[in-house]
């Protein structure tokens, strides 16, 4: 991680996350800016039965924890969606907390957060964005088509607003930085915001190559968006090919029923793991595999790439700004089905994987945190000149 200039040394510095309500690359991200400013946290939510202080084999939970930094959230997140969203809007509106943001010299915002980057005054504020609303952005129309006809006016009255809110809150920023190309092209489409876009930081260090072995891995969040059932049914018909998969999400226990019911002994589900094991079976797998819909960045491709593993990823979002074919990955078409899983996989040749190694870790190198850094330092001082 590169060193901190100076002149941001002396600067008080607080991050707002919208909330922590899962565990994923946006996470990891968040901790690596704390660290690199000195900073103190403050999140919108928590989910207390996803992060907690006593999970000591969870790595998120104890970053999240760290006794060397100072932590705070407006309130406990709830499972009921209606009314988690309601209540998120209200403490992001009234919180008392938020006031305390007005004592720092600098507020780095991420994540979704509405109201609250308007009602924090005289001091510099950053907005890091990952993506505007999707269901009310890019997503808008598949969402669309799955309302009764009756309730799509209402939907689209909804989404006029909640853009027109987010773009207050943006217009209220002195910088916005886009995760990537395709995120700066999301908000100058969906909402005439431009943006300077910087790659999520990905720790690279931390993902070596040990060796080449006989598993594909899939280390993205268990969510529909990633498209983890396709990879699963896809390797249900290659039982001959083995499939490790690493993470946590809504889709957990289908995966384990799945792998009962089915009996598909070649897939191996570890559920989240500590970082040490994953960068063990990052460092040994034959390939990785992501997959998601239209993703906006994205961290995990660059973390197998890292440790010299080509991806199979999808001509889609962010993906195409990481990933080249046959160089340091394998595209599968757009809205690809599991088919086009199988019959990629089928003709991967293990020895072109091998020989892809170098180029893997060379293009790495583009995303690492030290890169990440000395760009957001110089934009971020440029708000100090």
């Amino acid at each position: 991680m590169s060193e901190l200039p100076e002149k941001l040394k002396n600067k008080k510095i607080a991050i707002l996350y919208s909330f922590f309500k899962c565990r994923g690359g946006a996470e990891k991200l968040i901790f690596q800016i704390r660290n690199h400013y000195n900073a103190d946290l403050y999140a919108g939510a928590l989910r207390t039965d996803v992060f907690s202080p006593e999970k000591i084999n969870d790595t998120f939970s104890q970053e999240l924890f760290d006794p060397k930094y100072k932590f705070e959230y407006l309130h406990r997140d709830g499972k009921i969606p209606g009314l988690l969203h309601l209540k998120r809007m209200l403490f992001w509106l009234f919180s008392p907390k938020l006031k305390k943001l007005e004592n720092y010299d600098l507020v780095i915002f991420s994540g979704n957060v509405f109201f609250a980057q308007r009602r924090i005054k005289n001091v510099k504020k950053v907005n890091y964005c990952h993506t505007p609303p999707r269901i009310f952005t890019d997503q808008m129309d598949q969402k669309l088509n799955k309302l009764p006809s009756l309730f799509r006016p209402i939907y689209k009255t909804l989404a006029k607003l909640v853009n027109h809110e987010y773009k207050k809150d943006l217009q209220a920023m002195d910088l916005i930085i886009s995760n990537s190309k395709n995120i700066q092209k999301r908000l100058k489409k969906y909402l005439d915001i431009d943006s300077i876009p910087i790659y999520p930081a990905v720790q690279t260090i931390k993902f070596k190559y040990i060796s080449t072995g006989d598993y594909y891995l899939s280390h993205s969040r268990l969510e529909e968006p990633k498209r983890i059932r396709l990879i699963v049914e896809a390797f249900a018909q290659m039982p001959d090919k083995k499939l490790v998969i690493c993470s946590s999400g809504p889709l957990e226990n289908w995966i384990k029923e799945q792998i009962s019911s089915r009996n598909l002994t070649n897939i191996v589900f570890e559920g989240l793991v500590s970082q040490q094991r994953l960068e063990e079976l990052v460092g040994n797998c034959l390939a990785g595999i992501v997959i998601p819909v239209d993703e906006d960045a994205g961290i995990v491709q660059c973390e197998l790439m890292a440790a010299g593993k080509p991806v199979i990823a999808v001509a889609e979002g962010g993906l195409l700004e990481t990933i080249i074919d046959q160089k340091t990955g394998f595209l599968l078409p757009p809205n690809p089905t599991v088919e086009d899983l199988v019959n990629l996989i089928r003709k991967i040749d293990p020895v072109k994987i091998k020989n892809m190694k170098d180029d893997c870790q060379k293009h790495a190198a583009q995303f690492d945190s030290k890169i990440f850094f000395q760009k957001m330092d110089h934009e971020i001082l440029k708000l100090f000149s």
